[in-house]
């Protein structure tokens, strides 16, 4: 039997019993001392400069192993051609901890970078142009985040589902609201988040919900049954909400829909889980990853035009022996995209960047487990 399962299980705190069932392992938090100090020299190397339009370079979360408080930042400028590895660390050298344990989530909006660290159970708040440490929020077992008007909202594994509320004035929760079981990504589209449930903590009995939040009064304004249960990513491309399930890794494959915000409607896309995603002018491009029944990893790379799916190869592939691939991002201004291979997810990680007509660039080694790009506009160049 192929079975369809995001390897993210494995680095974050999951691991999988003989009857092909995950377990989710407890997480635990830890705390990070900071103060300020100057910078300590950074370890540049040389890459391939490329052409890369509006975006100046990107940052790759490297989540690290589980229990092992080692995440670290690495920093690309892509019109120079230089791979900054740890670069938080070296920013921010009396940070006694460093990033923390297993990184989940990172972004950037209004001139400030956003990281999630599930296992330390904090937010890393920092200056999107040079990742300086600015604050840290204390959220346990956080998981994803996005920003609107002023407040940062993160989802939390705690207390079965939770939502935090953050004002980005202070730093400070201001209210927190009860999700659906394991709330996963969330969307924020015209003053609602929508908020995926995955009931990651309740095998077999998975959640199937959208937990729809009004941000005018910080309240549920509905739950959606969705019929997919294990919600997982959600995906705002070209006026459509993807959604993507992981099902119960076993009987259920998991699956790709379309969700209507405005009639609560689903139409199905695909019969198999995605475990990345982004788009780029029009189309959605997607990997997933297959695994047999031995537990050996196959990366699947496909596209979604107008709501139908269609497999699609890489040529720059061939050659690579990729084992576990980890991360997939499309550059938004010019199409190349990254590929990342975490390995067995203990030792360093590897770095592709391909060309828009699938041609090799570049690699790279990075840290453990590479799992998350952040691109960064000229905007908010370093």
């Amino acid at each position: 039997m192929v079975k369809f399962i995001h390897p993210a299980l494995k680095a974050a705190g999951f691991y999988v019993k003989a009857s092909g069932l995950p377990v989710m392992l407890v997480l635990f938090t830890a705390s990070v001392l900071c103060s300020c100090t100057k910078d300590k020299d950074l370890t540049d190397t040389g890459i391939v400069p490329v052409e890369s339009g509006e975006v100046s370079g990107f940052y790759i979360l490297n989540q690290g192993g589980y229990g092992s408080n080692n995440a670290t930042l690495d920093y690309v400028d892509l019109a120079t051609g230089q791979y900054h590895a740890g670069y938080f660390e070296s920013r921010n050298p009396d940070m006694a901890y460093g990033l923390g344990d297993t990184g989940n989530d990172i972004f950037i909006s209004d001139g400030l970078l956003f990281i999630i660290m599930n296992g330390s159970g904090i937010v890393e708040i920092a200056s999107a142009d040079d990742a300086k440490h600015i604050a840290q929020v204390s959220v346990p077992n956080c998981r994803y985040g996005t920003v609107s008007d002023g407040y940062l909202y993160v989802t939390s594994f705690a207390s079965d589902g939770t939502l935090y509320k953050i004002s980005l004035a202070d730093y400070k929760i201001t209210a927190t609201l009860k999700t659906g079981y394991e709330p996963e990504q969330l969307l924020c589209l015209d003053g609602f988040l929508y908020i995926l449930n995955s009931g990651g903590y309740h095998s077999p009995d998975y959640d199937d919900t959208i937990t729809v939040v009004d941000l005018s009064g910080f309240s549920v304004d509905r739950t959606v049954d969705t019929g997919y249960r294990n919600l997982y990513k959600i995906l705002y491309a070209d006026g459509t909400i993807y959604v993507t399930s992981r099902g119960d890794y076993n009987t259920d494959p998991g699956a790709v829909f379309i969700f209507d915000p405005e009639t609560d409607g689903i139409t199905p896309v695909l019969d198999k889980p995605v475990s990345n995603w982004s788009h780029f002018n029009g189309t959605v491009y997607t990997q997933s990853t297959i695994y047999d029944d031995s537990w050996n990893e196959t990366p699947m790379f496909g596209k979604i035009t107008g709501g139908t799916f269609s497999e699609s190869g890489i040529p720059g592939l061939s050659g690579i022996p990729l084992k576990s691939c980890y991360c997939f991002d499309v550059n938004p201004a010019t199409g190349d995209f990254v590929i990342s291979d975490a390995g067995d997810y203990t030792a360093e990680g590897t770095v592709y960047y391909f060309n828009a007509d699938g041609s090799l660039a570049w690699s790279h080694t990075a840290g453990v487990a590479p799992a998350k790009v952040c691109w960064i506009l000229k905007k908010d160049n370093i």
